[in-house]
Protein backbone atom coordinates (compact mmCIF):
# COMPACT_ATOMS: atom_id res chain seq x y z
CA UNK A 1 0.00 0.00 0.00
CA UNK A 2 1.08 3.55 -0.97
CA UNK A 3 2.36 5.46 2.38
CA UNK A 4 0.14 8.26 0.79
CA UNK A 5 -3.05 6.03 1.19
CA UNK A 6 -1.85 5.41 4.90
CA UNK A 7 -1.82 8.59 6.02
CA UNK A 8 -5.34 9.16 4.28
CA UNK A 9 -6.86 6.39 6.19
CA UNK A 10 -5.07 7.59 9.67
CA UNK A 11 -7.98 10.49 10.30
CA UNK A 12 -10.61 7.39 9.59
CA UNK A 13 -9.15 5.56 12.48
CA UNK A 14 -8.55 8.02 14.58
CA UNK A 15 -12.31 8.52 14.44
CA UNK A 16 -13.57 4.79 15.08
CA UNK A 17 -11.49 4.94 17.81
CA UNK A 18 -12.84 7.68 19.58
CA UNK A 19 -16.88 6.68 18.80
CA UNK A 20 -18.85 5.88 21.62
CA UNK A 21 -16.66 7.10 23.96
CA UNK A 22 -18.20 9.87 26.57
CA UNK A 23 -17.28 13.22 28.04
CA UNK A 24 -20.37 15.38 29.56
CA UNK A 25 -21.05 17.11 32.11
CA UNK A 26 -24.32 18.52 34.60
CA UNK A 27 -24.70 20.78 37.59
CA UNK A 28 -26.57 21.57 40.30
CA UNK A 29 -26.62 25.57 40.66
CA UNK A 30 -27.50 27.52 43.37
CA UNK A 31 -28.86 30.61 43.26
CA UNK A 32 -25.82 32.50 43.68
CA UNK A 33 -23.74 33.41 40.58
CA UNK A 34 -20.36 30.81 40.10
CA UNK A 35 -21.61 28.67 42.98
CA UNK A 36 -22.34 25.05 41.76
CA UNK A 37 -21.97 21.43 42.15
CA UNK A 38 -20.64 20.27 38.56
CA UNK A 39 -20.13 16.20 37.71
CA UNK A 40 -18.01 15.90 34.60
CA UNK A 41 -18.51 12.08 33.06
CA UNK A 42 -15.61 10.26 31.45
CA UNK A 43 -15.62 7.10 29.13
CA UNK A 44 -12.54 6.21 27.56
CA UNK A 45 -13.43 3.18 25.59
CA UNK A 46 -17.07 2.60 23.97
CA UNK A 47 -17.47 -0.98 25.29
CA UNK A 48 -17.29 -0.16 29.03
CA UNK A 49 -20.75 0.18 31.23
CA UNK A 50 -18.75 2.42 33.67
CA UNK A 51 -17.74 5.78 33.60
CA UNK A 52 -15.52 7.84 35.96
CA UNK A 53 -17.08 11.10 37.29
CA UNK A 54 -15.20 14.44 38.46
CA UNK A 55 -17.41 15.55 40.86
CA UNK A 56 -16.81 19.59 41.56
CA UNK A 57 -17.77 21.90 44.04
CA UNK A 58 -17.02 25.71 43.29
CA UNK A 59 -17.66 29.16 44.75
CA UNK A 60 -16.03 31.13 42.28
CA UNK A 61 -13.74 33.05 42.75
CA UNK A 62 -12.78 31.49 46.08
CA UNK A 63 -12.38 27.96 45.29
CA UNK A 64 -12.55 25.19 43.15
CA UNK A 65 -11.82 21.76 43.80
CA UNK A 66 -13.17 18.09 43.79
CA UNK A 67 -12.26 14.27 43.35
CA UNK A 68 -12.59 11.37 41.13
CA UNK A 69 -14.77 8.10 41.37
CA UNK A 70 -14.23 5.71 39.22
CA UNK A 71 -16.41 2.63 38.11
CA UNK A 72 -19.74 4.40 38.26
CA UNK A 73 -22.28 2.40 36.71
CA UNK A 74 -23.31 4.83 33.16
CA UNK A 75 -26.70 3.96 33.81
CA UNK A 76 -26.93 4.81 37.12
CA UNK A 77 -28.59 7.60 39.46
CA UNK A 78 -26.31 9.53 41.37
CA UNK A 79 -28.59 11.05 43.94
CA UNK A 80 -28.02 14.83 45.46
CA UNK A 81 -28.95 15.07 49.10
CA UNK A 82 -28.69 18.68 51.86
CA UNK A 83 -27.28 16.85 54.76
CA UNK A 84 -28.71 17.46 58.19
CA UNK A 85 -27.28 20.10 59.94
CA UNK A 86 -25.39 17.58 62.51
CA UNK A 87 -22.03 18.63 60.64
CA UNK A 88 -19.39 21.38 61.32
CA UNK A 89 -20.40 22.81 58.30
CA UNK A 90 -23.05 22.74 55.63
CA UNK A 91 -22.68 19.67 53.39
CA UNK A 92 -24.70 17.91 50.40
CA UNK A 93 -23.96 14.33 50.01
CA UNK A 94 -23.99 12.84 46.37
CA UNK A 95 -24.48 8.64 47.04
CA UNK A 96 -23.74 6.27 43.89
CA UNK A 97 -24.61 3.08 43.81
CA UNK A 98 -23.16 1.99 47.75
CA UNK A 99 -20.57 4.70 48.19
CA UNK A 100 -21.28 8.13 49.77
CA UNK A 101 -19.02 12.06 49.10
CA UNK A 102 -19.52 14.42 51.39
CA UNK A 103 -19.77 17.91 49.17
CA UNK A 104 -18.74 21.59 50.58
CA UNK A 105 -19.02 24.49 48.54
CA UNK A 106 -18.23 26.35 51.64
CA UNK A 107 -14.50 24.76 52.22
CA UNK A 108 -14.81 23.72 48.43
CA UNK A 109 -13.89 19.87 49.57
CA UNK A 110 -15.71 16.51 48.50
CA UNK A 111 -14.30 13.46 50.48
CA UNK A 112 -15.85 10.10 50.26
CA UNK A 113 -17.64 8.97 53.58
CA UNK A 114 -15.66 5.68 55.22
CA UNK A 115 -19.01 4.34 56.01
CA UNK A 116 -22.74 5.54 54.84
CA UNK A 117 -24.12 8.50 56.61
CA UNK A 118 -27.31 7.10 58.75
CA UNK A 119 -29.24 10.20 57.60
CA UNK A 120 -28.59 11.21 54.01
CA UNK A 121 -30.95 14.48 54.11
CA UNK A 122 -33.41 15.74 52.37
CA UNK A 123 -33.05 14.32 48.56
CA UNK A 124 -32.67 17.60 45.89
CA UNK A 125 -32.62 15.24 42.80
CA UNK A 126 -30.06 13.11 40.49
CA UNK A 127 -27.87 13.74 38.08
CA UNK A 128 -28.81 11.14 35.12
CA UNK A 129 -29.24 10.97 31.64
CA UNK A 130 -32.55 11.91 30.18
CA UNK A 131 -33.44 12.15 26.80
CA UNK A 132 -29.86 11.39 26.00
CA UNK A 133 -28.46 14.40 27.73
CA UNK A 134 -26.72 14.03 31.25
CA UNK A 135 -28.13 16.80 33.62
CA UNK A 136 -29.33 17.44 37.61
CA UNK A 137 -33.15 16.35 37.47
CA UNK A 138 -34.26 18.42 40.41
CA UNK A 139 -36.79 16.29 43.40
CA UNK A 140 -36.54 12.92 41.29
CA UNK A 141 -37.85 9.87 43.14
CA UNK A 142 -37.98 11.65 46.32
CA UNK A 143 -37.63 8.57 48.74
Amino acid sequence: MNPRHSLRLLPFVAVLSLSGCLQDSASYAFPEKDHAITLVRNQAWFWLDSVDVEVIASRLPECNDGIRIEGVPRAGKLALYQAPDEYPEPIFILQTDQRHYAISTQSCRVQKFETAPAVLGEKLGQFQEKDGKFQFVAGANKE
